[in-house]
Order: C-alpha cells, then structure tokens, then sequence
C-alpha cells in the first residue's frame, strides 16, 4: 500500500538548541529512495510543507518511517498520513507535488 506524507513544518519550534539542517534531511531521504521506500518526494507548492510517497504494508509502518524523518525525529516538522489507492498511483507517473496535491485523497485520521 503507499501511503502520501505530508510533513509541514511546526509553528511552534521544539526547545532547545537542536535543529537538523537540511543535508542531514536530504541524506535520509536519498537512503529511503535508494531502499524503495520513498517513491517520490518533493516541495509543495504551500511554504513550508513537503510531500513524499511511502511504500508500507500498514499505516502503522507509514507513521513509523514518517517519524523517522530527522525534521520529524527533531521535533521541527510534524507530519499528516494520506491513504493513496495504488490503483491510483499505477496510473500516474512521472509525477509532481502538485499532481498529488490534487488528487483525491482519503486523510487517516491520526489518533
């Protein structure tokens, strides 16, 4: 199943000195690409909100992977899980952030 992340950045800063900068993001992402597990990632046009497409078999995977993201893992960024029908997702390709921005998507709701 893939599962749409869409991570923005807090609008109040965690505490404290620490704050991962982006070539330790980048360097994370590049290792989940190359693993297959992130499909594509990106910019969104929104400020502040990026997007990228997990492979997981559950939702719980999803999270685990999103919150593993340094940003995440930092407490700079937090992130919403979408569902993405892979029936969807077979048909479409290459793809930009603004095609999954509007695709039609169902939100998870996060407990």
């Amino acid at each position: 199943m893939w599962y749409i992340c869409l991570r923005k950045r807090r609008s109040v800063q965690p505490e404290g000195p620490r704050e991962v900068n982006l070539d330790v993001h980048l360097a994370w992402m590049r290792a989940q690409h190359q693993a297959g597990i992130i499909l594509f990632s990106g910019p969104s046009a929104r400020r502040g909100l990026g997007i990228y497409v997990i492979r997981a078999d559950s939702e719980e995977e999803a999270a685990h992977i999103a919150s593993a993201d340094p940003f995440t893992a930092d407490g700079q960024c937090e992130f919403e899980l979408l569902e993405w029908d892979v029936r969807q997702a077979l048909g479409v390709g290459p793809f930009t952030s603004a095609d999954i921005e509007n695709q039609t998507l169902r939100s998870i709701p996060r407990v």
